[in-house]
């Protein structure tokens, strides 16, 4: 038996340990089998757990089977297997349609759009930097939990709310969209997508009116009428079958700027898939109509290029996906995105890079690219398959979004992290790096993973490296601030487990007295959300679900709150936080919101927004 099929076969061995009373439900034979090795493991390659795969909407497992990430394992079963694989993961539960009920419903007031929180970036810049805020050093410890609300039928909270004077707009990646009430948290209107939703919210005009863009998994955006919740239209917006939206959408006058990025690297785990012709790409839209006005490619189209030993034809080039929200430049005219790995041979020039745009047309204007030779996918790595490109690349993705910001001698500049673990900044006119440092070791899940916070002359990092040294690989979790002008590090936090992690055994214990979704000691506690700042605060969150005040100054923690926990919600819905990945914190003027739960790579699952409010605000002033 070789060493692959050992973990294969302990892995699938442990499956059943954990979930004994699962031997003989219909289809578990066929996820035994067919899912549990990557859904059961602790590799950087593992997927949700089975326990956060139930918690999904049946609509978004649906998809990811039959078009989604795993459509190549799904793809040799019968019929009769997938729907007999599907009952297994459902249930007999249809799709919820989940409406406003008297109870929660909000009195008919009208909804504010003075926002202070239009985009991921918080601003058209992407400097996640909040100053419009009571919440300040001498304030924070007087935050306390105002309210909570359950997002139905989903594990994994990753669409960053949109936050206005009196309403916060937040998605589930089930479907669906709510306007609340930002005092209380009651409920101003509800809209249910048909496709299940992949993005976070961005509020612009349509034709002059309030309206919210987001992305679905079926590669549309959505334009969503922000006073009533109705679909003004819905852009379809792929390249390819395997494109994917992943970063949120920004405007800028009439046009409509969409980062596209590509699954392709996870289709590539089957060996007799085709690896890969999709690739990432920036589209431009008449935020109107949601036309298409042009088009980005960030590679050539691929070609044929050599069997895999599986006899595979090959396809290249692939991939440089864009993940990350754009940054907007109007005195340029340009945007700035970063791009990912490329997914198959032949690593190109625009993979793991920052790349300026033409507003206008979509032409290149320049790029800089972070790491070389960078070609990845999920068949590389511990379970090797014949798809690995033969660079068996690093998987150094710029997945955080670029900021734009301005050193202290009035030089434009774009500041970007890479999971790498290092942070470039470069000239905002010619793309020519200014400064690197590296704060994290770096790796697949780690180093800087979703985004970093400038505020004035401070750069924000959270570092997510995972695991414990080994060899060449030596860790640094924790949040880093370094100074804009010289890259250098004023002050660093390290991120501690703080507690010792279950062995295998009691791993087992647990999950068969049900308590299997929220281990007491999480073996992941790094911090890989986004970070976020106000003009005296560093805020980060991490994968343990902690999230985390810091003083910017010198880093003393100020306040910290466990949301690993169940909640009581406004909505009725069922809810409890976990790890805490892609949005993080938000802080506007008197409150903090922060969702909780994500169940990607063996993370801890979860489906809350949480509301924090300052107990008598009045005793502050604004920064």
């Amino acid at each position: 038996m070789n060493r692959h099929v050992a973990v294969a076969v302990s892995i699938i061995a442990t499956f059943w340990n954990a979930y004994p009373g699962l031997a003989n439900e219909p289809g578990a034979d066929i996820y035994q089998t067919r899912c549990a090795v990557c859904h059961t493991g602790t590799n950087k390659n593992a997927g949700p757990s089975l326990d956060s795969i139930q918690a999904m909407s049946s609509a978004e497992i649906r998809f990811t089977l039959l078009e989604g990430k795993m459509k190549g394992h799904a793809s040799s079963l019968s019929d009769s297997q997938l729907e007999s694989l599907l009952r297994f993961l459902v249930g007999d539960r249809p799709d919820a349609t989940i409406v406003i009920g008297s109870s929660t419903a909000c009195s008919n007031n009208p909804i504010s759009f003075d926002a202070t929180m239009t985009s991921w970036g918080f601003n058209a810049q992407n400097t996640r930097h909040q100053s419009h805020t009571l919440i300040n050093t001498e304030s924070i410890n007087r935050l306390e939990l105002a309210w909570s609300f359950g997002l139905p039928e989903t594990s994994t909270a990753r669409s960053q709310p949109i936050i206005t004077d009196n309403t916060v707009f937040v998605a589930s990646t089930s479907g669906h969209v709510y306007a609340l009430d930002r005092a209380s948290g009651c409920e101003r209107w509800h809209y249910r997508s048909e496709n299940p939703l992949r993005t976070s919210l961005t509020l612009g005009t349509v034709n002059s009116s309030p309206a919210l863009f987001i992305g679905d998994q079926r590669r549309g955006v959505l334009a969503i009428d922000a006073n009533r919740g109705d679909l003004l239209w819905r852009s379809q917006v792929g390249l390819f079958d395997a494109s994917m939206l992943t970063g949120g959408t920004v405007q800028h006058g009439n046009r409509l700027f969409v980062p596209i990025s590509a699954f392709g690297v996870a289709l590539a785990q089957n060996p007799d898939y085709e690896c890969c012709k999709s690739h990432g790409g920036v589209r431009a839209l008449d935020a109107d109509t949601g036309n298409i006005l042009w088009t980005a490619h960030m590679t050539a189209n691929a070609e044929k290029t050599y069997e895999s030993s599986a006899g595979t034809q090959m396809w290249g080039p692939s991939g440089a996906p864009v993940w990350t929200t754009p940054a907007i430049d109007p005195k340029r005219r340009r945007i700035y995105v970063g791009t990912g790995e490329n997914t198959s041979t032949p690593a190109t020039e625009l993979s793991d890079a920052i790349v300026a745009i033409n507003m206008d047309t979509g032409e290149i204007v320049w790029s800089y690219q972070g790491t070389s030779g960078d070609a990845f996918n999920m068949a590389c790595g511990w379970r090797r398959g014949p798809s690995c490109p033969k660079e068996n690349g690093p998987d150094f993705d710029f997945g955080a979004s670029p900021v734009m910001a301005t050193l202290s001698n009035g030089r434009d500049v774009i500041v970007a992290g890479q999971k790498s673990g290092d942070v470039h900044c470069l000239d905002a006119e010619t793309g020519t790096l200014i400064w690197r440092t590296k704060v994290g070791q770096g790796s697949a899940l780690g180093g800087i993973h979703w985004g970093i916070a400038v505020s004035k002359d401070r750069v924000v990092v959270p570092v997510a490296d995972p695991g414990s040294a080994r060899g060449d690989y030596q860790p640094t979790p924790g949040v880093y601030v370094l100074d804009l002008d010289t890259g250098k590090v004023i002050w660093s936090h390290k991120a501690e487990r703080g507690c010792t992690p279950e062995n295998g055994e009691q791993q087992r214990a647990r999950r068969r007295s049900g308590g299997n979704r929220w281990p007491a000691c999480p073996r992941r506690y790094a911090f890989s959300a986004a970070a976020s700042s106000t003009p005296q605060l560093a805020l980060a969150s991490a994968l343990n679900g902690r999230t985390m005040a810091f003083d910017l100054s010198d880093g003393t923690v100020l306040w910290e709150y466990d949301t690993v926990q169940q909640f009581d919600t406004v909505n009725g819905v069922e809810a409890h936080g976990g790890a805490i990945d892609s949005a993080g914190a938000q802080v506007v003027d008197d409150m903090l919101f922060v969702q909780s739960g994500y169940g990607m790579f063996g993370q801890m699952p979860g489906n809350v927004l949480l509301a924090y409010r300052l107990q008598n605000p009045k005793l502050n002033s604004k920064d």
